[in-house]
């Protein structure tokens, strides 16, 4: 049973998940808002707009094969706190200029994301033991969370002292997660037992090997469940608005309300996965679920679209539960902390790069044909593919373990035979049977 110590010390971790999980969309999240106001003031022109909230997208998806080496050169300690430092810094400096400057520093928020993207994952799988599956869900409500915080805040900050202080301000929301993920790390005992891999504990360095999971089709799904669940977002994200002047005449703060409706009902969906998760081992059924709420919000939008605000709710908690479940898979499927942290940077390669096309595929159908039917109906056949790939990914499976039969449903997806032999002794006779299994295949 834990003491009441290590019980403080976990509830420390778990908080300070949730302030990094708060810092990691919120700059992205700011910068809508004001908008109107940088074009005016540093002469932006459409495609430099497109690039402040294009690339930090980019950058998680080119960056994430360096931020797990990252990690696993320095630890995910100090690799979280310098990600922190770096995203406060970025929030400040890159209003301090011209567009040049607004572009870096916005790369620099970038860079600085998507080591967290990649390395919390691992953490919590560590750390969080059998509960890993249910911090994760809420550190994705998290990135809701502060998705929500930052859009509705900064306009206001904005009228009282300038778009430029609107967006600075957040580094302080940066820095105090820096402060307390420094105290939680240095209080935080070992990692719970077999969730951390012997060759990587949290906080240390990390060996590089490990079997490959890019030859694993499960971890295949889990990246292309990412990758849709980006595309779908993204693209409602930036096209709800002007689909509802378009085809229901509707008003410019209609608009918006159904915008911020989707985002704040998201946050309600990404809590609701870890109640719904449980101790489950599979999430096919919630995979499924969530792929029909996707529909839903298409093919209402095509069929009635002045019944927006309940379409809109659905697509939100769809969008919510989406997100959570995605980066839950990571955490789920992976057999220890090692596997995560190489889950977790092919998913988001995969994921970020593929699901950055979402708002250009759906603006260029629509520039395409001038009108939404053949927008909207892709994109609902892509919540449909959602809902297949989440049925695979979604499978009780765990992906760079030992094999293991002998347990109820589909065993653990391991290496391959040839390779590497996981590290730490074998239980008595188990390096025997596995070398006969070998030489009988």
């Amino acid at each position: 049973m834990n003491g009441p110590g290590e019980q403080r010390a976990s509830a420390l971790l778990l908080a300070a998940v949730l302030l990094v999980g708060v810092n990691l969309r919120g700059a992205i999240a700011a910068v809508s808002p004001v908008l109107p106001q940088m074009r005016a003031d540093l002469g932006l022109s459409p495609s430099l707009v497109s690039l402040v909230t294009t690339l930090p997208v980019l950058c998680f998806a080119a960056a994430a094969p360096a931020a797990a080496w990252f990690g696993r050169r320095t630890g995910a300690h100090p690799s979280i706190l310098s990600a922190l430092l770096l995203l406060a810094v970025a929030t400040v400096t890159r209003v301090l200029g011209g567009s040049t400057v607004l572009l870096a520093g916005t790369v620099a928020i970038g860079l600085a994301m998507t080591v967290g993207n990649v390395l919390l994952p691992p953490v919590v799988k560590a750390r969080f033991g059998a509960d890993a599956g249910r911090v994760t869900g809420l550190y994705t409500a998290a990135l809701a969370a502060g998705a929500a915080l930052t859009a509705a805040l900064t306009a206001p900050i904005a009228g009282l002292w300038g778009w430029r202080v609107a967006l600075a301000c957040w580094a302080v929301l940066a820095l105090a997660a820096a402060v307390l993920w420094q105290v939680a790390a240095g209080r935080a005992g070992p990692a719970r037992p077999g969730r951390a891999a012997p060759s990587s504990p949290v906080g240390g360095r990390g060996s590089a090997t490990g079997p490959s999971v890019w030859r694993h089709p499960v971890a295949w799904a889990v990246g292309l469940l990412l990758a849709l669940q980006t595309m779908l977002y993204y693209a409602v994200t930036t096209w709800l608005p002007t689909v509802l002047v378009d085809r229901l005449d509707a008003s410019l703060s209609t608009g918006a309300a159904a915008a911020s409706l989707f985002q704040l009902v998201g946050i309600v969906g990404a809590l609701l996965v870890p109640a719904l998760i449980g101790r489950r081992r599979g999430q096919v059924g919630l995979g499924l679920v969530v792929g029909a709420g996707w529909v839903v919000l298409f093919v209402g939008l095509l069929g009635w679209p002045a019944g927006w605000v309940l379409w809109v709710t659905v697509g939100g908690l769809a969008q919510g539960a989406g997100v959570a479940l995605s980066f839950t898979v990571i955490v789920l499927r992976a057999h220890d902390e090692g596997a995560a942290r190489r889950i977790s940077g092919m998913a988001q390669l995969v994921g970020y790069g593929i699901g950055a096309t979402g708002p250009l595929l759906a603006g260029g159908l629509y520039g395409a044909t001038g009108g939404w039917v053949v927008p909207l109906a892709a994109l609902a056949g892509i919540g449909v593919c959602w809902a297949v790939v989440a049925a695979v990914a979604g499978r009780p499976v765990t992906i760079g373990g030992p094999p293991v039969a002998g347990d109820d449903g589909p065993a653990p997806v391991g290496p391959a035979p040839d390779g590497p032999a996981p590290d730490g002794p074998a239980p008595d006779g188990a390096g025997l049977r596995g070398a006969r299994a070998r030489r009988t295949r």
